[in-house]
Order: structure tokens, then C-alpha cells, then sequence
């Protein structure tokens, strides 16, 4: 028997069982307890019913009787534990209880929607009540519809299921019970609970049924309703991984949803799980906390949480969250808990990710010391990290500063305004990053400068501005220093342009009148016999000479060294004969050491070095010259050259070794300084003997220019000996195998060559007059002058001269436009242009030769190299010819 159906009967309905004790219990719907208060029972009216009631059923099925007091009839059914009996006062032979009685029964049927029909099952009679009509959508009629006809409003997917049922109903007396629905003309849907009766007749078969039927259409709406309700509950707890759990006052078993079930990885369980294994798959050290839960939560009211891991069956544990609260009954006794739990394991996991890249970056930013901090103006709070605080120098776990105080106390006073001033004009600007670079005060006084990079995030009601600080002080001064290194270099740049601007200029005005001085001289003692002078006057001019050599010398030296220092001096690697560069050296040294009094041997080795043949001569011209004026008179100077390795490399050394003196070893101390005075002691002492001036020597430039020119040929210079008599200076030079003789065949000095025209373009008469003096020593050579650059090129390409010689400083254009014009025409292609000047820096040389020139010629003019040029160039045109 379906206890819902009894309990929402409308009729007087009684339930009674034995307990497993034996005692008589009983239960009544809310029905009969309405007819009891009406009759005035008590409770031990219902005992003494239940008890009678009880005594009268048999054991096998259903039975019927009447009640003497309270006169009733009754009705049985057998259940599983007990009976139901279904009660029917008797009808009162007074008129007007009667119609009490039938009336409440209406009232009974109408609003509870009930309907009672019954048929004779052997004649097929039936009746129905107005509410069965009704019930089934049919008119009351003579004639009560059959089961056929009332199945047509069945509900067609409900229809077979309840003739079956019907059927097999008929057969059996006794109680028995129904669901189907009904499908009425209108459209409607109705749902019925049927309950019959199967009365059986005096030979045992079934004779008669009578029934009742609930419209329990509503009950079933709001049932359906409520299961769709729970179903769309239950899918968004599964949607949400939430699990539903419960533990019942005995406290030994724990039911879970679906949800559940699948976190704790058991199989599904309707009855529950014993609580016991499940706490047995908590972590062991999270068990206590989980047992407290449970108490607490039965002792007071409200919600106990509590996160505990749990085993997975792989042995690793998984996180959740599990709420609880206590289950009580009408009179507030403890009798259950339920709760939730809920998977916290990817959340606790990406917690733990996030603390680690957290503590990551922390790491990172206190190795890279990058201050962190951030600017909450609608919470009106400021967070630094750890590398913020000693920026600022702050202790350790100070406090932030306000804003207020860190833009107003801790920036530079200086700087304060342009901060705020840039800040407020990007904000303006829309711009969410921001960088600026400034000066903070430490608390000490110490200035420190910072590099600010933020970007910030609108919000309501503010902005969260967050950025890093990087303390740049280091760097800072360090771009100072590089900065201010620029601009001394660019100062030093500057200067060394106008130095050398300037030396151009002194050597310029100084090698122009030196240029007649020494020109003239070299003329006077060359002269004819008409005019040659007398040996006093020749001394005299020999004097002038050579003081206009040695003022040409420092020049010369000055300029050298000035170029090097710059890095500006141009240094050839070629291959070259030492002889020859000796031989030349001897034949330039011949006048001062006759001068002198002192011979001059040259070795020969036939050693060929990789470097710059002019150089070379320059250094052992250098060395040889202080070698004879240091000898004594009658003492010797040689030159030679022989093979030696340096650092694993072959070379020669090219040697200028005199017999004088010595030096001593202050001396060759100084000999590193490039402005030490090698003066002699000896030559000192023998002149304050002989009460003669002391006369010292210039600075020992030279031998600075010795040094550097041999660094930049790739060799080195050396001095040996000791204390005592002689000095010999060595140059090392690499070695290089002999180019092949044709390559190092040239002209020889005041050799006869066919007749070769020269323009000479010079506009001061001085230079001109001194030229045509060299150039009529040379009768094969004919020579021209124009007295500006404009006729010159006109004349240049008008005659086509063998070789044109070209001053660079010009009255109209200077030689750099001369050679211009003249590599812009076809004119003079077969000429030799070369560039005569007083101008001897190597800057200027290297830039005439980059300009076109094919050589360049310095003043004052030096006779024996002119007219060796002029030789050579004769060669070459002899070649030419050949």
C-alpha cells in the first residue's frame, strides 16, 4: 500500500501494525483524526478501535466488518507490516445527520478531488459519482461508461499498461493501486491515483470492485516540478564539481552525491559509505582537524569549515574544502550533519604556483636590485618591496611612505617639480606607461638617481599605478664621465686641428725664407770660379748652412713628432736595401764628418727589411748625426747591418755604433725621456776648464722620433753597452726576401737623359730664382714658370710639359684646384704633377697625394734630393722612350 495514498485520502483512513516487540501500534490520516475531534474519541478510544479492529483482520487478506461504538464500517487491506482500514461511520436513521454527514462527504470530494465508483464484476453493472463524470470529461448518463469506453481518455502512452493491470486486478480480490494519466477532449492533462477493492463473492471468485480516485494532478505538477527543480540543482552541483554529503545521527555512514562519490573514488553507493573508511583516506595530519569540524559543528549553530587532503587511489592526495552544519528535528535534537566539499586541489596548486613565481620574482628582483612599488589612490595606500626600502635607504621592514611624503621629502628638491609636471601632462595625454629619470635624498643627505618606469590602470573612484625603480647612480656618473671624456676628446679634437692648423702655418712661413737661405748658401759655395769666394767667406757661408739645417731640422723633427703624437704619420711596409739606405746616409754625413774630424765606415750585408725607405733614412740620419757630434775628433763611426731574431721572428739589425765616450747609466736612463739632455760630463768638464761657454744640446726629440718611427715599421730600438768607451745603437727590422733586380734598377745621380720640359708654377720670385739655379745644373732640362694657377693650368694643357711643379699657396687658386683642373682635362695625362711647398706635415703630404698628386716635394729645398728627383724623373721618361 502506497502510503501517500492513504495519508492523502480524504477518507477516515487507520494504519495498524505490530513492532518488533509485539506492542499494538497505530498511525490515523489526517482525515480520521478530523472524524475523531468530531466524535468526541480519545485516545484511548483509538487504542480500544485499533485493538478490535486488529482482532478482526485474517491473516491472509483483506476483511470488512461493523463497529458497534462508535458505529462504523470498515474496510481492510493487508501491507507488508500491518493493515490499512479504511473507515465508514454508519449512516444515522436521523434525517438531518444524514444530510450533515452526505454533505461533508460532498465537500470531502469536491475538494479533494475525489471519486468513487464501483461495478458488479459478473453482471458488468457499474456506478459512478458525479465526480468520476466529471473526472473523465463524460456527461452523466442511464448508462455507466464500461472499461473500454473510459480507457479512450487514458493517455495513449499510459493506455495498454492499465488494462493490463485492470485485467489482472479483476482476478485477484483484494486491494490494489494505480498511476496513469488522463487525456481529455479539452486538451488537459490530468493525473489520477486509482485504489479498488477486489471483493470476492460466496464461492470465492471475485464478484464486485469498488473504487476511489484522487485527481492528484496538482500533487504530480508540483512533484514533477520539484524533480525538475532538484535535477537542474543537481546538474549545476555536478556542473560545479560540487559534492553533497550526509551523515546521519548514528554517525556510521556518510551518503554522497555523484560529485562525491567521484572524489572520493569509490563506487556508487545509495546507502552511503561507511564514515570510518572515509576518514581513513584523510591525510593523517589533517585527521584531527577534521574530527573537531565534526563536533563543533554538531554543537553550535552554524556553518564549520575546514580544508583537509584526501588519498587518491594513486597514493597522491587531493585538497578540499568541506563545509558542514548540523541537521535538527522539531524539538532542536541533533540528527545528522550535512554538508559540501568542494575540489580545491587545482586552485591550492595554482596558489602554490603563484606564491612560488611570487617569491621567484622577489628573488629576481632583489638579485637585479629592481625596486617594486605600487600606488592605490582609491585605498589611498603605497606598497614597496624590499629593494624600495634600500634605495631609499630605508631599514628593512619599514613602513612605505605616504605619497604625499615620498614625492614632497624624499625627491630632490630640484627634480620635484618636473616629476609631478611630466607625470601630470602624460596622464592628461591618455598615456598609461610613464618613465622619468631623477634624483632622490636619502635620509643621510646621500643623493642617489633613479630610473622610474610605471603603468597605470584606471578603476572607479582612482587609479592603481604600479612601476619598478632602478638605481642608476653608478651608470649615471659613469655617462657623465663618458660624456664629459666626449666632449674633452672633442675639445682635445679641436685642439689638436688648430695645433696642427697652426704648425702647418709656422712650417709654411718658417721653410719659406729657410728655403732662400739655404738655397742661396748651397749656391754661394757651388759657384763658378769667375765668382767663387774666398775660403773665409766659404766658412762663413758653410756657417749659415748649416745653422739653416740644423733650424730645418728641429722643424722637421717638430713635425714628425706632432704627426705621430696624432696618430696622423703615414708609414709605408715595403721591402728596402739596407745598403743603398746606408750608402745614402754615409753620403749625406760626409760634410760633418769631415767637419768633424771623424771617419765613417759603411759595412755592406746586402740585407733587404720590410719598411719605409724615408723613415729608415730619417732614423739612421738621426742616430748617425748624434754619433759624429758625440765621437771625438779622429774617432770612427760605423754602419752596418746583421741578422737577428726578435720574439721568434728573422729580421736585421741595422747598427750606428761610434768609439767615443759612452754613456753612463743615468743616461741611458734617460734615454726613455723623450726630452732628456744627453749631454756629455766629459765634453762639460774639458769646458769649464777651458772657460768656455757650456753649450747644450737641443732636447732629445730625435731620439723620441727614433723610437716611434721604428714601433710603426713594426722593429724596435735598442742601446748597447756599458759604461766606458763607444755606444751602438740598434734598430731591428723585419725581414723580407730581395725583389728582383729589374724591379730595383733606377737612375744614378748626374746621369746625361734626353732633354725634359718643366712647368713651374710659383708666384714668389725667391722660390723661382732658386729653382732655375738648380734646374740649369741639369742642361737637358728645360724650364718654365707661370706666377699664378689659372695661366698655369691654361699653360699646362696648352704645352703639355714633361713634369709640372706646383706650389700649394697660390695668389688666385691654391694647388688642390690646380690639380683639379688639370685631372679634369685630358690634357695632361702624360705629366708627372708634383706638389713643391713648404707645408710638411704628413697630413698635408697624404692629403696631396689623395688629391692627384703624384709626388710631393717639401721646402727648404735640400739640392742633392731635387736634383736626385729630377734625375729620376729623367730616368723614367728614358725608360719610357727605350
Amino acid at each position: 500500500m502506497d502510503n501517500d495514498l492513504w495519508l492523502a485520502a480524504p477518507c477516515a483512513t487507520i494504519e495498524i501494525w505490530n513492532d518488533e516487540s509485539g506492542g499494538l501500534r497505530w498511525q490515523a490520516n489526517p482525515a480520521a483524526l478530523e472524524w475523531g475531534r468530531s466524535a468526541e474519541l480519545l485516545d484511548s478510544d483509538w487504542r480500544a478501535i485499533a485493538e478490535r479492529l486488529i482482532a478482526a483482520q485474517r491473516p491472509d487478506a483483506g476483511s470488512e466488518g461493523v463497529l458497534a461504538a462508535p458505529s462504523l464500517r470498515w474496510n481492510s487491506v493487508r501491507t507488508a507490516g500491518g493493515w490499512v482500514v479504511w473507515l465508514r461511520p454508519e449512516v444515522s436513521v436521523d434525517p438531518e445527520p444524514w444530510r450533515n454527514t452526505a454533505d461533508k462527504l460532498e465537500l470531502v470530494q469536491r475538494f479533494g478531488r475525489l471519486c468513487l465508483w464501483e461495478r458488479d464484476l459478473r453482471s458488468g453493472e457499474g456506478r459512478w459519482d458525479a465526480h468520476t463524470y466529471r473526472l473523465f470529461g463524460f456527461e452523466p448518463g442511464d448508462v455507466t461508461p464500461d472499461f473500454d469506453s473510459a480507457a479512450t481518455r487514458i493517455h495513449p502512452d499510459d493506455r495498454d499498461r492499465v488494462r493490463r493491470e485492470y485485467e489482472r486486478f479483476m482476478q485477484e480480490p483484494g486491494w490494489h493501486g494505480s498511476r496513469y494519466r488522463l487525456s481529455l477532449p479539452d486538451g488537459s492533462l490530468r493525473h489520477v491515483h486509482a485504489l479498488l477493492e477486489v471483493r470476492a463473492g460466496g464461492d470465492g471468485r471475485p464478484q464486485s470492485v469498488i473504487g476511489a480516485m484522487v485527481d492528484d494532478t496538482e500533487g504530480v505538477t508540483r512533484r514533477l516540478a520539484q524533480e525538475a527543480m532538484n535535477a537542474k540543482f543537481e546538474k549545476a552541483l555536478n556542473l560545479a564539481k560540487v559534492s553533497v554529503w550526509h551523515i546521519d545521527a548514528g554517525g556510521d555512514r556518510i551518503v554522497f552525491n555523484d560529485v562525491g562519490q567521484e572524489l572520493i573514488g569509490l563506487d556508487r553507493a545509495p546507502e552511503g559509505v561507511e564514515l570510518e573508511r572515509v576518514r581513513a583516506m584523510a591525510h593523517p595530519d589533517d585527521l584531527g582537524a577534521i574530527l573537531r569540524a565534526a563536533d563543533e559543528a554538531m554543537q553550535r549553530p552554524g556553518v564549520v569549515d575546514v580544508e583537509a587532503r584526501y588519498r587518491n587511489p594513486d597514493g597522491s592526495y587531493h585538497h578540499l574544502l568541506t563545509r558542514r552544519v548540523v541537521e535538527r528535528d522539531a524539538d532542536g535534537r541533533a540528527i545528522g550533519l550535512m554538508g559540501i566539499a568542494l575540489d580545491q586541489t587545482a586552485q591550492i596548486a595554482e596558489r602554490e604556483r603563484a606564491r612560488a613565481l611570487a617569491r621567484h620574482i622577489e628573488l629576481v628582483t632583489e638579485a637585479a636590485r629592481v625596486g617594486v612599488w605600487s600606488v592605490d589612490t582609491v585605498h589611498d595606500s603605497v606598497e614597496w618591496n624590499a629593494e624600495m626600502l634600500r634605495i631609499y635607504g630605508l631599514a628593512p621592514g619599514s613602513p612605505a611612505p605616504s605619497l604625499k611624503r615620498w614625492i614632497g621629502e624624499m625627491v630632490h628638491p630640484d627634480d620635484r617639480r618636473a616629476l609631478v609636471t611630466e607625470r601630470r601632462q602624460a596622464a592628461e595625454a591618455g598615456q598609461l606607461d610613464f618613465e622619468f629619470d631623477f634624483r632622490i635624498v636619502r635620509p643621510g643627505g646621500e643623493l642617489r638617481w633613479v630610473t622610474c618606469r610605471s603603468r597605470r590602470e584606471l578603476r572607479e573612484g582612482g587609479e592603481l599605478v604600479v612601476g619598478i625603480h632602478l638605481d642608476v647612480t653608478e651608470q649615471t656618473l659613469q655617462r657623465q664621465h663618458v660624456e664629459q671624456a666626449l666632449r674633452d676628446r672633442e675639445s682635445a679634437q679641436r685642439a689638436n686641428i688648430a695645433k696642427s692648423e697652426f704648425l702647418a702655418r709656422i712650417s709654411h712661413e718658417l721653410r719659406t725664407p729657410l728655403n732662400a737661405v739655404l738655397g742661396f748658401a748651397q749656391l754661394l759655395e757651388h759657384g763658378d770660379a769667375a765668382n767663387r769666394l774666398t775660403a773665409l767667406q766659404l766658412e762663413r757661408v758653410a756657417h749659415i748652412r748649416s745653422a739653416g739645417e740644423h733650424l730645418m731640422a728641429l722643424i722637421g723633427e717638430v713635425l714628425d713628432l706632432s704627426a705621430i703624437e696624432a696618430g696622423n704619420l703615414a708609414v709605408g711596409r715595403e721591402p728596402v736595401s739596407v745598403d743603398a739606405v746606408l750608402g745614402d746616409v754615409a753620403s749625406w754625413l760626409a760634410p760633418l764628418a769631415a767637419g768633424s774630424r771623424v771617419a765613417v765606415h759603411v759595412e755592406r750585408s746586402d740585407a733587404w727589411v720590410l719598411a719605409d725607405a724615408q723613415r729608415l733614412r730619417q732614423i739612421l740620419v738621426n742616430l748617425a748625426t748624434d754619433a759624429v757630434r758625440y765621437a771625438q775628433a779622429g774617432g770612427t763611426v760605423w754602419l752596418a747591418a746583421h741578422s737577428g731574431e726578435q720574439a721568434g721572428a728573422a729580421g736585421w739589425f741595422v747598427c750606428v755604433r761610434d768609439d767615443g765616450r759612452g754613456l753612463t747609466a743615468t743616461e741611458r736612463e734617460h734615454l726613455a725621456d723623450s726630452f732628456a739632455r744627453l749631454e756629455s760630463e766629459r765634453n762639460a768638464t774639458q769646458r769649464k776648464e777651458q772657460k768656455e761657454p757650456m753649450e747644450y744640446k737641443e732636447p732629445a726629440i730625435g731620439l723620441t722620433i727614433v723610437r716611434r718611427l721604428a714601433e710603426l715599421m713594426g722593429g724596435r730600438v735598442d742601446v748597447v753597452g756599458a759604461e766606458g768607451p763607444g755606444s751602438e745603437f740598434r734598430v731591428w727590422l723585419p725581414a723580407c726576401p730581395a725583389p728582383h733586380a729589374a724591379a730595383r734598377h733606377g737612375g744614378e745621380e748626374g746621369s746625361q737623359s734626353p732633354r725634359l720640359s718643366i712647368l713651374y708654377i710659383e708666384d714668389n720670385p725667391v722660390n723661382v730664382l732658386l729653382v732655375k739655379e738648380l734646374v740649369a745644373m741639369r742642361p737637358g732640362v728645360a724650364l718654365a714658370c707661370c706666377v699664378d694657377g689659372v695661366s698655369g693650368v691654361e699653360r699646362v694643357l696648352a704645352e703639355r710639359p714633361d713634369v709640372v711643379l706646383v706650389d700649394m699657396q697660390l695668389p688666385d687658386i691654391d694647388g688642390y684646384e690646380v690639380i683639379k683642373r688639370l685631372r679634369a682635362r685630358p690634357g695632361p695625362a702624360g705629366s708627372s704633377i708634383i706638389a713643391l711647398s713648404a707645408n710638411g706635415m704628413s697630413d698635408d703630404i697624404a692629403r696631396a697625394k689623395a688629391a692627384g698628386f703624384d709626388d710631393y716635394w717639401t721646402k727648404p729645398i735640400d739640392f742633392r734630393r731635387f736634383l736626385a728627383g729630377l734625375d729620376a724623373l729623367v730616368a723614367a721618361k728614358e725608360s719610357e722612350l727605350q
